[in-house]
């Protein structure tokens, strides 16, 4: 008999706000089952979030950005930097504006994330006049009142002070993200690497390394090798 197909989980069709709640960004009172919540993966969600704020969709998105700055505060450290730098240059390479995410480098940095230099490498440019970040009249009128935040120098964008205030309330805890996404869970104990990816993935139901690298993203000699690893010390998972 055939084996039935595995689907992937980490593909979503949920909304922004939707996929923001699986993360741990409390926009508004989501109810995510966990399977809504196993479908969403952490860097495609933090993507879409740097496309929303591209400039021609900025003004109606703004309210995204202050939250997203407190979950990467909080949980900037348990991103995967590598991939979301792939995910965003692919992004980039089909059409998307992400410069944002050259933002959301420099925010990581100022608080002490130091992997997020990558993003800020690749994407912020090399040369030319920084750009008002938000609304240009609202923007540039704040910047004269306040002058601009000193993390967002370097990224391409002018942010006036105070426009984007961060707050625990719009972030859950380590503690209880952890219990509720299990791909943040294994950040947490594996790191903020692949191995942690690919761990998922076979908890998920990837059966062999080809089907973890469709599930994760990663490539298939590490599959293949924390497969090897795992088998070797008898780890089994349940799925269902």
């Amino acid at each position: 008999m055939a084996k039935a197909r595995i689907k992937n989980p980490l593909k979503s069709i949920l909304g922004l706000n939707e996929k923001l709640a699986a993360i741990g960004v409390m926009l508004s009172a989501e109810s995510l089952s966990t399977r809504e919540i196993e479908s969403v993966d952490i860097e495609e969600t933090l993507a879409d979030v740097a496309v929303a704020l591209g400039r021609a969709q900025v003004n109606a998105n703004l309210r995204l950005f202050a939250p997203v700055l407190s979950w990467i505060e909080e949980h900037g450290s348990a991103v995967i930097v590598e991939k979301l730098t792939k995910i965003i240059l692919r992004r980039r390479e089909d059409g998307a504006d992400v410069q944002c995410a050259a933002l959301f480098g420099k925010f990581a940095l100022s608080k002490g994330h130091k992997r997020w230099s990558a993003i800020v490498e690749k994407i912020a440019p090399k040369s030319g006049s920084p750009e008002v970040f938000g609304p240009t009249d609202l923007a540039e009128s704040l910047l004269i009142l306040r002058g601009e935040e000193d993390w967002a120098r370097g990224s391409g964008f002018r942010v006036p002070k105070g426009s984007a205030v961060t707050h625990s309330k719009w972030t859950l805890s380590r503690a209880v993200l952890a219990k509720r996404n299990r791909q943040y869970r294994n950040r947490l104990i594996y790191g903020a690497q692949w191995r942690a990816d690919i761990v998922t993935a076979y908890e998920l139901g990837a059966r062999t390394p080809a089907e973890a690298s469709r599930m994760s993203g990663a490539s298939y000699e590490p599959c293949y090798r924390v497969k090897a690893e795992l088998d070797a010390a008898g780890v089994e998972f349940a799925v269902g």
